[in-house]
């Protein structure tokens, strides 16, 4: 019988590791669904930083873009963008997490509070942040910023946010069904 040869290249293995980590948070460290979650969240935010880089370099080295149209996109993507990510992330401190301190709105505050009670938090949040800066590179290394349009890249995280959406919503009502 043939085994099933399952090739693991760089990448793949880092993308495991990465997702990995919450796993090992909740089993060793104890992470609550709030940190969880609030960790899902922030890896959209970081998503959205990796993703206006992207726009402007490609906006550099891709010759049918211009680095105006570039900056342009990037900073319509920035407000649009950034108020889905504050709205699902006041939405998802409201639900799921009290903020000691000051408003559920400062989600800075809130991080502060949530790193500050959990500074094991800190390895998910550098192995998004290490995960997504592997990406950058590898979308300027295999010439992928070359022929990119910030234009698409622009819309790429969008579906993310979609499940994010969802999984915030539907995570809400198991939390609050179940008490």
């Amino acid at each position: 019988m043939n085994g099933l040869k399952v090739p693991v290249s760089g990448p793949v293995f880092a993308a495991i590791a990465v997702n990995l980590i919450p796993i090992v948070g909740v089993i060793l460290w104890g992470w609550s669904a709030f940190a969880l979650i609030f960790l899902y969240w922030l890896e959209n935010v970081v998503i959205g930083v990796r993703t206006m880089l992207s726009m402007l370099v490609s906006g550099v080295l891709n010759r049918q873009s211009s680095l105006p149209a570039a900056l342009f996109f990037a900073a319509f993507f920035a407000v649009h963008y950034g108020i889905f990510c504050y709205g699902h992330g006041v939405f998802v401190v409201l639900t799921f997490g009290a903020t000691p301190e000051g408003s559920s709105f400062d989600l800075v505050g809130a991080a502060r509070a949530l790193f500050a009670l959990r500074p094991d938090l800190i390895w998910g949040l550098a192995s998004i942040v290490l995960w997504q800066l592997v990406i950058f590179v590898l979308f300027i290394a295999k010439g992928e910023a070359r022929t990119a349009s910030p234009l698409d890249l622009m819309g790429a995280p969008y579906p993310r946010i979609i499940v994010l959406h969802l999984t915030v919503i539907l995570g809400a009502m198991l939390v609050l069904g179940l008490n």
